[in-house]
C-alpha cells in the first residue's frame, strides 16, 4: 500500500510540473506561433470563357480536398487582376496574370509563384497581302482587346514598338469570341489574341480559309526586346491532321500565364498552391512537354522565397505525409521547440528535489505533534494529560500506518515509527500502574 500511495505522491508532483509546462506551452503558442492559414482564398482570373477561369476551377476542386475554399472571381483580365492584388482593401491574394504585364516598380508587394503554361500571341487578319510585320496593319481596323485585358497590354507594347499609334490605325476594344466573330464577318481587318490552342475561337479562325495567321519575320528582335516572350512552333497539321491545318510550321511568340500573389499570403498556402498547380499543369499540352511547367521562367515579378524552396526541394516533408491542416499546425509549432526546451530543462532538474521534498514533508509533518507531546512529557504532565496524549499517539500511529511513502524513503518512515514508540513509552511512564 505504501508503494502505491507513494506513486500517488509522485503523481501530484508530476501533475504540478505538467500544469506549469502546459501553461508555458499555451503562452508560447499565443506569443510565438503565427495564425493558422485561412480556409478561404479568392483568385482573380479572367472572363468565364477563358483558360484562366477554367484552370482556376480545377484548382478549386483540388484545394477543396485539402479543406480550402477557393473563390474563382472572373475579371476583365491580367491588368485588372494586378490592380486587385495591389489594392489593400481587396480580398484577392492570388491571381493569374499574363507575363509582360506587371511592372515591378509599381508592384512592390507582389511576388511570383510560378509560370503555368505558354499562351501564344495570335494575330489573325483578312486580305490577300501576307502580313509578316506589324507596320503593314497601318490603316486597318484592329481588335486589341478591352481595357484591363492582357491581350490589350501586349498588343499595345508591340504596336508602340513599331510606332503604330491609334492615329494610324483604328483599335477596337474587343477580344475573344466577339473579336473572332467580327473578324469572320469582315467588321474588322485584324485581331490580336492571347490564348491557348484549345480556345474554340482560335480553332475556328485557324480553319477559316478567308482568315490568315500572321508569322512575324522579326521574332528574334522581339525576343530580345521583350524578355517575357518565348517562341512556340505550331506544327503543320496540329489543329487538323486530316486537312493539314495549318498547312506549314508556323512560328509564334508567346507570353506565359503566371501565378502571382500578394506578399501577405499565408506562407503555409504557398507549397499547397504550387502542389495543386503542378497536378494541373505538369502533364504539358500541345505547346509544352510534360514536367516543363510549372516553372520559374518567364516571370515579371520576383520569385517568392518559399516558392523557390519548393522548386528546389519539393513540397515540405510534413505536407507529404500529413493532411494539410495537421502539417500546417506542426510546422507552425516548430518555433516553440527552443522555448519548450528552455522551459523543460529547469523543470526536469526540479522534479527529483520536488518529489523528495513532498515525500519527506509527509514524514516530518508528524514530528510537530510528536515534539509537542514529548515536550509536555519532559516538563511533567498529569495522568489526565497523559491519557489524552496516549489517545493522540494512537491516532497518530493509525494515520502513520496508512501514509504513502515510496520504498526508497522507508528509513525515514520507520524512524518516525520508532520515535513515536519512544514518545509513547515516555508518556506511559506517567500513567498510574494498573
Amino acid at each position: 500500500m505504501a508503494s502505491r500511495s507513494g506513486g500517488g505522491s509522485n503523481f501530484w508532483s508530476w501533475l504540478l510540473l505538467a500544469t506549469v509546462t502546459i501553461g508555458g506551452l499555451v503562452l508560447a503558442f499565443v506569443l510565438l506561433v503565427e495564425a493558422p492559414p485561412p480556409r478561404k482564398l479568392v483568385i482573380a482570373t479572367g472572363s468565364k470563357e477563358g483558360a484562366y477561369y477554367r484552370y482556376a476551377q480545377q484548382y478549386a476542386e483540388l484545394l477543396k480536398q485539402e479543406g480550402i475554399t477557393l473563390e474563382v472571381r472572373p475579371t476583365k483580365g491580367s491588368v485588372e487582376n494586378l490592380k486587385l492584388l495591389n489594392d489593400e482593401d481587396s480580398d484577392v491574394y492570388i491571381a493569374m496574370v499574363q507575363s509582360g504585364i506587371a511592372d515591378p516598380t509599381h508592384c512592390e508587394k507582389l511576388q511570383s509563384l510560378c509560370s503555368l503554361y505558354r499562351e501564344p500571341l495570335w494575330i489573325f487578319y483578312r486580305g490577300a497581302e501576307t502580313v509578316d510585320r506589324l507596320p503593314q496593319l497601318a490603316g486597318k481596323k484592329i481588335a486589341i482587346g478591352p481595357e484591363g485585358s492582357g491581350t490589350r497590354a501586349i498588343a499595345q507594347q508591340l504596336l508602340q514598338a513599331n510606332e503604330l499609334s491609334d492615329s494610324e490605325a483604328e483599335f477596337v476594344p474587343i477580344s475573344g469570341n466577339d473579336a473572332a466573330a467580327a473578324l469572320k464577318s469582315g467588321e474588322i481587318d485584324a485581331a490580336f489574341f492571347v490564348a491557348g490552342m484549345d480556345a474554340a475561337y482560335i480553332k475556328m479562325l485557324a480553319k477559316d480559309p478567308e482568315i490568315k495567321l500572321a508569322e512575324l519575320a522579326q521574332t528574334d528582335a522581339y525576343l530580345r526586346r521583350f524578355r517575357f516572350l518565348s517562341v512556340v512552333k505550331i506544327h503543320a497539321g496540329l489543329f487538323d491532321l486530316k486537312n493539314n491545318i495549318p498547312a506549314r510550321d508556323t512560328t509564334l511568340m508567346a507570353p506565359a500565364a503566371t501565378l502571382v500573389m500578394h506578399d501577405s499570403l499565408h506562407p503555409a498556402l504557398i507549397p499547397l498552391l504550387l502542389k495543386v498547380a503542378t497536378k494541373v499543369h505538369r502533364g504539358g499540352d500541345l505547346l509544352s512537354n510534360g514536367n516543363e511547367f510549372p516553372s520559374t521562367s518567364f516571370l515579371d515579378l520576383p520569385l517568392n522565397e518559399d516558392a523557390e524552396h519548393y522548386f528546389k526541394f519539393g513540397p515540405p516533408v510534413l505536407q507529404r505525409v500529413l493532411p494539410f491542416w495537421l502539417a500546417s499546425l506542426v510546422d507552425r509549432m516548430k518555433l516553440m521547440i527552443i522555448p519548450l526546451l528552455v522551459l523543460l530543462m529547469p523543470l526536469i532538474r526540479l522534479a527529483p528535489p520536488l518529489v523528495r521534498w513532498r515525500t519527506r514533508r509527509k514524514i516530518y509533518l508528524w514530528y510537530v505533534s510528536l515534539r509537542e507531546i514529548d515536550q509536555k512529557a519532559l516538563e511533567g504532565m498529569s495522568s489526565i494529560e497523559a491519557q489524552k496524549s496516549m489517545d493522540s499517539l494512537k491516532t497518530l500511529e493509525h494515520q502513520i500506518a496508512h501514509v504513502g511513502v515510496p520504498l526508497s524513503y522507508m528509513e525515514e518512515y520507520y524512524n518516525l515509527r520508532l520515535h513515536l514508540h519512544l514518545v509513547r513509552s515516555r508518556v506511559e511512564s506517567v500513567l498510574p500502574s494498573v
